[in-house]
């Protein structure tokens, strides 16, 4: 019973360790995510592409316009209209008639009038409803609103996947820094122990003095090994911190990484890319569009068809009543016959494009398969690169632990016991390197397949 409740302890501690390293990363990626300025400026495009979307909408709705006039006019044509040449006449025969009989003439001469065709002063006002009925480009135009919409969706979330690679990457390249730079100062610990225990082995004629300056030169190398260190945790520090856009000096939580690796599948994996990647989505969204631009070439030679209501009022004067107002309704019809063949063109072309689209989408799946492969192979080789660096970590660690007991005893050389530390220090980097880089090439490989890999 008790053994069983070890165990279960046990797994829950490593479960926890386990979350905590990956809440680290996750929360370093999200900070990286919300603070990143090219990301912002996609949500503005985005927004932007919103409101595109809504204004195509918007054309199928009536437009609703107003517009008042007032026109002062002077000059223009006229029309000579004989009135008096016509009823003059008439008039005087029955004025003479009316005065034969012995009444008074009734009936006044007239003048001939000059009519304009422009009033001298003339108000207008109105109100214009149009509504489109057959209309096809308009529909057409939301559909390639909408693709547009998703593209940048896609464009956004494609920088989003290859941020959150960097951002692992440039955290696991400044751990393997800071485990480096540690490893620096535990091999100091360790030559300098040496370059002691030396002194004491010459004071007592067990060895040579040139043995104790081996043992010093020893120090100025791993000195100079401590430099560059520095300066390669430095810099992967500010390199982190800049994808974060954070101050370049601020500190990174740092957390022991998981034990346990993984192999993954390739055809899994591939197929997961071949649904998933982002260039594909858009190159699908590019090839639908040419089929859209080239229905919206083919239906500028239809017919379209709205329906137009003005009601208004207008006269000379700005007069309000049922004398002054107007109604109209108009069905509008308009087609264009013939416009060069230019519609005709542009349709041949958008299909064009669109096979050439379709070419190109196969180029790059065809890259993207392989990249798929080469990070799966990748990943298996640094796994047993993995294994073998902790195999050769044992090994040198062992070899230096005897060889050191002998040297203190004086029954080995200096040179062998100096051989055996750079192996230990040179096996303990390689194994640092080796299994960060199997972390980053499983950062590489989810960014390939867009697959989370649980390791």
């Amino acid at each position: 019973m008790r053994k069983i409740l070890f165990v279960s302890v046990l797994i829950i501690v490593l479960l926890n360790k386990l979350s905590a390293q990956t809440n680290v990363l996750e929360d370093y990626v999200h900070e990286g995510l919300e603070s990143n300025l090219v990301i912002k400026q996609n949500q503005m495009s985005l927004e932007s592409a919103q409101q595109a979307l809504k204004e195509a909408k918007g054309m199928f709705l009536p437009t609703v316009t107003s517009q008042s006039r007032y026109t002062l006019a002077a000059g223009g044509r006229t029309i000579d209209f004989p009135i008096g040449d016509l009823m003059n006449p008439v008039y005087g025969t029955l004025n003479d008639m009316l005065v034969s009989q012995g009444g008074t003439a009734q009936f006044p001469m007239v003048e001939n009038e000059q009519i304009r065709f422009l009033r001298e002063q003339e108000y207008e006002a109105k109100i214009s409803i149009t509504q489109p009925i057959y209309y096809p480009s308009i529909a057409i135009n939301k559909r390639i609103e909408e693709k547009k919409l998703f593209m940048t969706q896609t464009e956004t979330e494609q920088y989003i996947n290859e941020l959150t690679f960097q951002i692992k990457e440039a955290y696991y390249n400044y751990n393997k820094a800071l485990q480096y730079f540690d490893l620096i100062q535990e091999t100091k610990k360790v030559v300098n122990e040496n370059h002691r225990v030396s002194q004491k082995l010459l004071e007592n004629s067990m060895i040579n003095r040139d043995a104790v300056l081996r043992a010093k030169s020893e120090i100025s190398k791993v000195e100079l090994f401590e430099t560059e260190a520095v300066k390669n945790r430095e810099m992967a520090k500010s390199y982190f911190n800049f994808l974060l856009n954070r101050n370049l000096d601020e500190e990174i939580i740092t957390c022991s990484q998981a034990g346990d690796y993984l192999i993954p599948e390739f055809m899994e994996l591939s197929q997961n890319a071949m649904e998933s990647r982002d260039e594909l989505k858009l190159l699908d969204n590019q090839i639908n569009i040419m089929d859209d631009i080239a229905d919206l070439n083919q239906a500028a030679m239809l017919p379209k068809f709205l329906i137009a209501v003005d009601y208004g009022i207008q006269g000379e004067e700005l007069n309000i009543n049922k004398d002054s107002d107007f109604l109209t309704g108009s069905f509008v019809l308009t087609w264009d016959l013939f416009s060069g063949n230019t519609n005709k063109i542009k349709k041949k072309q958008a299909l064009i494009e669109k096979q050439r689209l379709k070419y190109y989408k196969e180029e790059v799946s065809n890259k993207i398969q392989l990249e798929v492969k080469q990070n799966v192979y990748e990943v298996e080789q640094q796994f047993k690169n993995l294994n073998l660096a902790q195999t050769r970590k044992n090994e040198s660690v062992e070899v230096y632990r005897i060889l050191e007991k002998r040297y203190r005893l004086g029954e080995a050389s200096l040179i062998e016991l100096l051989d055996a530390r750079n192996n230990m220090t040179e096996s303990e980097a390689q194994l640092i390197i080796t299994k960060f880089d199997y972390l980053v090439s499983i950062s590489k490989l989810e960014k390939s397949t867009k697959t989370k890999l649980s390791i």
